[in-house]
């Protein structure tokens, strides 16, 4: 007998198109998120619009709801963006430890990491930055899903919003020093070593690189866009001519 799966609410099909949208660059972090607009190029109901918004904001990542302004793609903030990686960290580096220790990765799970693997250098070579972010987090999904630990996975997933928004983040700002081939190759290769400690400490360095460099980043260009409109405003020296300095001109 088929396992029967139920479709997606309409307000939930609709938050995700909204997400892919931003994920795919359509929307910039700031930008609004017009109801009228987006019923019209989804064909659904402003209604639906409005609860799938809502539904993103309940999320907390991608979408932010001000009243009597309306809705708008979130700006990560360094800050935030600090505590979400140190978080993720802890958590998932301690989820893979155990995994091992739990000798929870067979060669059915390597077999499906590795299939992932190929996928995100596929689209790193396409440059598909939606779909390689989806492609990253079932990686980090999968590798932290078979620790056996429902609570700790339960923390993981209630960080699943803000952890693709930082991920999405580190594209925009184009912030990785090393193709995430690379890193996730490096991982798989500790995670086939099944050293606990060891694994733990790639996954954790992997997720403490990927947001220091996404901070220096964002602070880095913070800091440019100060200065620049601080430049803007500074008032225009005035030009004071030769003729009105005494002494300038010949014979005076």
């Amino acid at each position: 007998m088929t396992l029967v799966t139920r479709p997606p609410t309409l307000t939930a099909a609709t938050a995700k198109n909204i997400q892919e949208a931003i994920l795919r660059g359509d929307f910039a972090p700031g930008d609004a998120l017009r109801e009228a607009d987006l019923s019209e190029e989804m064909g659904v109901s402003r209604g639906t619009v409005r609860e799938a918004l809502r539904l993103l904001h309940q999320q907390g990542a991608m979408v932010e709801v001000i009243p009597h302004r309306g809705a708008f793609v979130v700006k990560l903030t360094a800050h935030r963006a600090r505590e979400i990686y140190t978080l993720r960290a802890l958590l998932e580096s301690y989820a893979v430890r155990i995994a091992i220790e739990n000798g929870a990765y067979t060669e059915q799970v390597f077999n499906e990491l590795d299939k992932l693997l190929a996928r995100i250098e596929e689209l790193e070579k396409a440059g598909d930055i939606a779909a390689l972010v989806e492609a990253d987090m079932d990686f980090h999904r999968l590798a932290t899903g078979v620790c056996n630990h429902g609570l700790l996975l339960e923390m993981v997933s209630n960080l699943h919003s803000q952890t693709m928004a930082l991920i999405f983040n580190t594209k925009l700002y184009r912030s990785d020093q090393v193709p995430d081939s690379i890193t996730h190759r490096a991982i798989v290769d500790e995670l086939r070593a099944g050293e606990p400690m060891a694994a733990e400490e790639i996954i954790r360095k992997h997720i403490i690189d990927a947001g220091t460099w996404l901070v220096d980043r964002m602070e880095a260009v913070q800091q440019a866009n100060e200065d620049a409109l601080r430049a803007s405003q500074r008032p225009e020296p005035r030009v004071v001519w030769p003729s009105r300095v005494a002494g300038n001109i010949v014979g005076q």
